[in-house]
C-alpha cells in the first residue's frame, strides 16, 4: 500500500477501534453513573476501554507483527497518549457540568468525541510507528 492509502485504512480501522473502545467506555461509565457521580464513573469507563484501544490498534489499526510489539516501549507511549486524552476529555466533562445544564448521556458524549484526533496522530507518529513506515511516509 502507498503511504496515503495505508493513512487512509489506518484511520478508517482506528476510527472502528476507537469506536468499540468508546463504547464500552460510555456504557462502563454510564452504567456506574447509576450508583457514583459521573465524574467518578468516567475513569472507570476509561480503564476498561485502555485495554480494548491498546489490544485492537497495535493489532488491527497498526497492523503490528509479533516481533513488533515492544509492550515495553509502546506500552508507556500508549498510556501517556490514552492519559491525556483521558485528562482532556475528563477536564472538558466537568466543565460541561458545572458550566451547562446539559444531561450527563449528552455531557459524557460530547467530551469523549473530542478527544480521538489527537489520540490517533499520537500514535500514528509516535506510539505505534516503526522506523521503516516513517522512512516511507
Amino acid at each position: 500500500m502507498t503511504g496515503k492509502t495505508e493513512t487512509v485504512r489506518q484511520a478508517g480501522t482506528f476510527a472502528l477501534v476507537g469506536l468499540a473502545a468508546t463504547g464500552v467506555h460510555y456504557l462502563v461509565a454510564l452504567t456506574l453513573s447509576l450508583i457514583m457521580p459521573v465524574t467518578w464513573a468516567n475513569p472507570f469507563g476509561f480503564l476498561v476501554a485502555f485495554g480494548v484501544s491498546y489490544i485492537g490498534h497495535g493489532r488491527l489499526t497498526f497492523r503490528l507483527a509479533e516481533g513488533e510489539h515492544q509492550h515495553r516501549k509502546r506500552l508507556p507511549r500508549f498510556a501517556l497518549t490514552a492519559t491525556t486524552g483521558f485528562l482532556i476529555g475528563q477536564g472538558l466533562l466537568m466543565a460541561l457540568r458545572a458550566l451547562t445544564p446539559l444531561p450527563d448521556w449528552l455531557a459524557l458524549g460530547i467530551a469523549l468525541g473530542v478527544v480521538p484526533v489527537f489520540t490517533f496522530v499520537t500514535s500514528r507518529i509516535w506510539v505505534f510507528a516503526l522506523p521503516s513506515r516513517d522512512a516511507n511516509d
